[in-house]
């Protein structure tokens, strides 16, 4: 609810309308994103261009367009918040490195500063995306988030309270004996014109008021109003704008121009909503230098009722004050939160808007965080205290509350995880869990109270963990007939004992057995008593049609290893039929054994083998494309058929095939380009570049191709017409020549079959020259340094010698 206070001319009650604004005021909102300002500054101090950016993403693996909204903008308007990918990209570039003091920017040094950045950092990109997040500041994010709910169309219907005005467009209605109907502009003087009838003012008069009126004045000219004969209905089919302006902590402070149905809400949300500091308690709504009503947010946002509602008119300003007094509440309450106090309201009060207390709540001490007034601030450095309140006093005697301050921090604690007498059963019962400890009860009671032993319970010990008066805890142990009948040792139960049970599953160890091979789905499974080979097989969902029928091999670990000896394992061979292909319309081709298979049991740890078929493949398939006569996919017919067999079965090569260009792939464990002599392969079966085709080879024989292309650092890379037996160096010169990084001594020729070879060979039709450039990090050798200090050292040998000169002339 919004609670209004009328103040001056009185107002009319009326319903806020369910209505939404419209997507340009949303956009509007988005765009004024702080947070979208501080990623901006980031990506233009860091000095890297667009490119640079978005090459630096792509080899992170991050998608390098994710910055583009910020690259492309001016400004911060129109760039979204940052996302959590957003945050992730800027930290790759070495620039989101962020900090508390990225969050949106409050001015002055206020206790409700203190508390938002202690606590509710709502647009802090660190606390928004690195940390958990803290308690907000109740109601802020429903003024937050994009709505249109509080913006009415201007064809709203309206109540009969709607005061009339410039601009307003109405509709009246006759029928009976007469049967019109006229559209009514209220003009800039306050009339509006009814034809037959004459000007009649309304302006500043309500719909009732304006219905009466026209009533009279009809009556003068339509005897059918007073008989009853003729009926009329006067509506707005459009209200009027008005320009509200907007002022204080909103986001976007400014004139709004709205329909007259509008509410103040309205104008709050036109303007982008409400900050960390607002007041919420406190709008006021001047009209000229009166103030005509208050409202109080928290009306509306903890009943979601309006008790009285100012109708806004052209000129009103809605001014929304720093906010009051802050409270946060924290622990066991329904809604956690910081609250906005107004004088006068208690602990009681608090707890009423945070939704009350939680079922949890212990409602004894609960302890309130307070900054000391600096009146209170005797000691330095001491500018805090706690204080502790009794939460049961203050909520059943008023009197006994204590007053609450600006920047308290009152937390509820929960209550304790401790049962009064209760105990609890777990482990290899039917229902375990807590139970009721009644008087005088045994543990064979509480056995039977949680369903009962289940068959496989371990009954060598039964545990009791019990509590001593220290809080300490020993153990108990019990030993139950193996048959699982009432104990003789059935000791009573005393509160917070704790009963565990044992299965004895619960120490067998996991004991499983393995397939491998031809079968669909090869693996590890769980042992169980008489587990057969069948039964394995059908857990691997069968044998394969490649499936080796005659029989499996099975290892197993040796039980009694003889001497000590290197053994690890014995294999056995067990026999397989027919009745092994568990799918009858299964199309078998191969060696099946007789049907005298038996059920072989198998042992825990048991390895089985299904072995593949002998010399069953299938059909292998290789690819020829380009200039022969039939291109398109061949099946192999021996492991050894060759190239040069291959392109038989593709008709040979056509007239404009070149040979020398032949590019071959192979995928065979990734192998990748050959180079092939094809030209002497045709012409000599036995050349050793004839060689054997394997699954998934590729084969494309191009056109002849005239030209060499030239790569790399160059000044102008391009494609260099072939000329018969020219070097490498011709087509270098033909790209431009050198660039000044370029590493001429590592310049090398890759031929058009694949074949690469240093630059002194001639390039032939459809090579490529390439041109490495020179490793930036090789450090590079400073000529006229090098050269000093070699004159430096051939100086001092010059004086080493001529000095030994005279001392060997010395008599």
């Amino acid at each position: 609810m919004v609670g209004i206070i009328a103040i001056g001319k009185p107002a009319s009650a009326r319903q806020i309308p369910d209505l939404p604004i419209n997507p340009q005021q949303i956009q509007q909102m988005l765009r004024d994103s702080t947070q979208a300002g501080i990623i901006l500054d980031r990506i233009r101090a860091s000095g890297l261009s667009p490119d640079e950016i978005r090459a630096q993403l792509r080899a992170a693996g991050l998608p390098s367009g994710i910055l583009d909204a910020y690259l492309l903008q001016a400004d911060s308007l129109g760039a979204p918040a940052p996302s959590t990918d957003i945050i992730d990209a800027m930290q790759v570039l070495g620039i989101g490195d962020f900090a508390p003091e990225d969050s949106l920017i409050l001015a002055g040094d206020t206790v409700a500063l203190r508390i938002h950045r202690d606590s509710v950092r709502l647009d802090s990109i660190l606390a928004l995306e690195r940390e958990p997040k803290e308690l907000q500041l109740f109601g802020l994010d429903v003024f937050r988030q994009p709505t249109t709910l509080f913006q009415p169309p201007p064809s709203a219907a309206v109540s009969g309270s709607y005061v009339l005005g410039t601009g307003d467009e109405l509709v009246l209605f006759l029928t009976g004996d007469v049967e019109r109907a006229n559209q009514l502009t209220v003009t800039g003087t306050g009339f509006v014109v009814v034809p037959s009838v004459g000007r009649i003012p309304v302006a500043g008069l309500s719909m009732d008021q304006t219905r009466a009126l026209l009533r009279s004045r009809l009556a003068n000219s339509f005897s059918g109003i007073r008989t009853g004969t003729t009926q009329f209905d006067i509506s707005v089919a459009r209200v009027r704008m008005i320009s509200v302006r907007v002022a204080g902590e909103v986001y976007r402070p400014g004139t709004y121009t709205m329909a007259a149905t509008a509410s103040p809400l309205s104008a709050i949300y036109e303007a982008a909503g409400l900050t960390e500091l607002a007041n919420f308690r406190n709008i006021t709504i001047r009209r000229g230098t009166e103030l005509v009503g208050r409202y109080d947010l928290y009306d509306y946002l903890l009943t979601g009722t309006v008790t009285t509602e100012v109708a806004l008119q052209s000129g009103d300003v809605v001014f929304v004050p720093i906010a009051g007094p802050r409270v946060k509440l924290a622990g066991e309450v329904k809604r956690p939160a910081v609250y906005e106090m107004l004088a006068g309201e208690t602990i009681a009060d608090l707890i009423n808007m945070a939704g009350g207390l939680t079922a949890t709540a212990h409602m004894g001490n609960a302890t309130i965080a307070r900054i000391l007034p600096p009146a209170q601030r005797t000691a330095p450095g001491v500018d805090r205290t706690v204080v502790t309140v009794s939460l049961q006093d203050v909520l059943t005697d008023p009197s006994r509350t204590t007053q609450l301050l600006d920047g308290d921090s009152l937390t509820i604690f929960r209550i304790s995880n401790r049962s009064q007498r209760a105990v609890s059963i777990a482990g290899s019962v039917w229902q375990p869990g807590s139970y009721q400890l009644t008087p005088n009860m045994r543990l064979w009671e509480l056995i039977q109270a949680a369903g009962g032993l289940k068959p496989e319970t371990f009954t060598g010990r039964i545990q009791i963990r019990r509590m001593r008066p220290d809080s300490t805890r020993y153990m108990v142990g019990v030993v139950f007939p193996s048959d699982g009948s009432p104990p003789l040792d059935n000791p009573p139960l005393l509160e917070l004992d704790e009963v565990t049970l044992f299965s004895k599953t619960d120490f067998r160890p996991d004991r499983t057995v393995s397939i491998f091979g031809e079968v669909h789905a090869p693996g590890e499974f769980e042992f169980a008593d008489s587990l057969t080979l069948r039964d394995v097989v059908l857990f691997a969902g069968g044998i394969t049609d490649e499936g080796y029928l005659l029989y499996a091999e099975v290892s197993r670990v040796l039980k009694d290893p003889v001497g000590g000896g290197d053994s690890l394992a014995t294999t056995f061979r067990v026999d397989l039929d027919s009745t092994y292909v568990f799918d009858p319309t299964a199309y078998v081709r191969r060696p099946v054994g007789a049907n005298v298979a038996t059920d072989f049991v198998l042992e825990p740890f048991d390895q089985v083998f299904i072995r593949r078929q002998r010399g069953l493949e299938r059909p292998q398939n290789v690819v020829v494309t380009g200039e022969v006569a039939f291109p398109g996919h061949y099946t192999l017919t021996s492991k050894d058929t060759r190239l040069s067999e291959l392109l038989d079965l593709a008709g040979g090569l056509t007239p404009q095939a070149y040979a020398n260009g032949i590019r071959y792939f192979r995928a065979q464990d990734g192998a990748g380009r050959i180079s092939v002599d094809l030209p002497n392969v045709l012409l000599d079966p036995a050349h050793r570049d004839n060689i054997a085709m394997a699954m998934g080879d590729s084969i494309h024989i191009p056109r002849y191709v005239p030209t060499v292309r030239v790569e790399g650092a160059v000044l102008s890379p391009a494609s260099v017409t072939f000329v018969p037996n020219a070097k490498t160096s011709y087509y270098v010169d033909a790209a431009g020549g050198f660039t000044r990084l370029a590493d001429k001594g590592r310049t090398f020729v890759q031929q058009a079959n694949g074949l690469i070879q240093p630059k002194g060979n001639r390039p032939e039709p459809g090579a490529i020259v390439v041109v490495p450039e020179k490793d930036p990090d090789q450090q590079r050798t400073n000529v006229p340094v090098l050269i000093a200090a070699i004159a430096q050292a051939l100086t001092a040998l010059t004086t080493v010698v001529i000095l030994l000169e005279r001392v060997f002339r010395s008599p």
